[in-house]
């Protein structure tokens, strides 16, 4: 047995559930990715556990054991999930029947063959990898584990690219050569689904290489409804919007660190900022209209609103814009923020210097809603005499353009710009 999935066994959270297996006299089995990532030493803190009768039981007894967080995933199909730690680092270990009446014929039902591996609890020796998975890891190849694989599941068509790109593996020839047949079944696949493993590639910095592939095996036309010489010149310009991410400078540590901040930041459960650039710079040289694929994808809210900001930045103000223009196209864009300039450069609409000039004064000056201002509600409340209500709401949105532009820069000049602008009027709030 390889010494690290040894030196795994031995360790919590496993050491305790193999000995639960015995007490109970239940056969299970640690199957699938985790020994895949072990063999390739990556780090394992989901584990996958297969069970010949019994999984409820087991799952149920081994979070009482290791004081774990006891839930069902799939109460009908028998799959339950246990949450528990192992120094300081959150683990969940997956429960789920034997799909088969066999360990083999369980490993052979699986997705691809660097997943079909299996290694028993209650007397763990060898590993059992009936279609050589450990040597397509050896190889970093992904190969499907039956010609059937994919028509079980029409996901793990995406699925392939997914491991590909982020293992650094490539995909087996005969493997490639059954995509494009099965490309049609992905629209019967739910949008959440593919959505969850489009944006796991487009989290790789180099993920236009997988979406070429993606392009040319006909899934992208599956997915987004295009034709497939669109699809190849969109996959150019998701490379463009990556080479102009990754490369982007201002030239100043703090103002670079938070712009990779802004663009790393969640808008959605696993959906980021530049994630959703590179789809919607997809998109738009498609010209797949936005709510199309905001529908396909089941985008929620926040990450729907802000592709169809990334969708339209033909808005742009132009070169050399005052600070006053750039205010009020940000504050008009919201809550979209420096990624605007950084896409509409990398889409070819703007110049690299006007890009700059956009995101240093969005880093540097642009206050956004809901920022701490130089005034409190109540202090405007109190200077201008004024109830709550919309007119406090105006006084805060006309302080902070004052904020944003750098005509104000303490509290004192605050109240004296409000004061000017709201006590001196012909028609004075009330």
């Amino acid at each position: 047995m390889d010494s690290r999935i040894a030196t795994f066994l031995a360790m919590p959270p496993l050491e305790p559930l193999r000995h639960l297996t015995t007490d109970l006299g239940v056969q299970g089995y640690v199957v699938g990715g985790c020994l895949r990532d072990l063999l390739l030493g990556r780090e394992v803190n989901d584990v996958d556990i297969a069970v010949a009768g019994g999984a409820e039981r087991l799952a149920y007894s081994f979070a009482q054991r290791v004081g774990g967080t006891f839930f069902w995933l799939d109460e009908e199909r028998g799959h339950a999930r246990v949450v528990t730690r192992r120094e300081g680092a959150v683990v969940t270990v997956d429960f789920a029947p034997l799909r088969g009446e066999s360990i083999n014929a369980d490993l052979e039902l699986r997705d691809f063959t660097i997943n079909a591996l299996a290694i028993p609890l209650a007397e763990p020796q060898e590993v059992i990898d009936p279609l050589g998975g450990q040597t397509d890891i050896l190889r970093r190849n992904v190969r499907a584990c039956s010609s059937r694989a994919f028509v079980d599941d029409p996901l793990r068509l995406v699925r392939a690219y997914r491991f590909a790109a982020v293992l650094g593996f490539g995909i087996d020839e005969a493997t490639v050569a059954m995509i494009p047949g099965h490309a049609p079944l992905l629209t019967r696949v739910a949008g959440e689904r593919i959505r969850e493993e489009l944006f796991r590639i487009l989290a790789i910095p180099a993920a236009a290489v997988s979406f070429r592939q993606m392009g040319e095996t006909g899934l992208l036309t599956a997915i987004l409804g295009t034709d497939q010489k669109a699809v190849a010149l969109a996959v150019t310009t998701l490379a463009g919007v990556e080479e102009i991410a990754g490369r982007f400078s201002l030239s100043d540590r703090q103002l670079d660190a938070r712009l990779r901040d802004r663009l790393a930041q969640d808008v959605q459960e696993g959906v980021t900022v530049l994630s959703l650039m590179k789809l919607a710079g997809l998109a738009w040289r498609c010209v797949i209209p936005h709510g199309i694929t905001i529908d396909r994808l089941k985008l929620g809210t926040a990450a729907g609103s802000l592709m169809g900001l990334l969708s339209s930045v033909d808005s742009i103000p132009p070169g050399v814009a005052d600070a006053q223009s750039c205010y009020r196209y940000f504050s008009g864009h919201e809550p979209a923020g420096l990624e605007l300039p950084l896409q509409a450069h990398a889409l070819g609409l703007i110049t690299e210097d006007h890009c700059r000039e956009l995101v240093a004064f969005c880093l540097r000056s642009y206050i956004p809603r809901g920022a701490r201002l130089l005034l409190t509600g109540e202090d405007v409340m109190a200077l201008l005499g004024i109830q709550p209500g919309r007119a406090v709401g105006a006084a805060l949105e006309i302080l902070r353009e004052a904020q944003s532009l750098g005509n104000v820069t303490t509290a004192h000049e605050a109240s004296a710009c409000l004061a000017k602008k709201l006590l001196t009027t012909k028609d004075p709030m009330s």
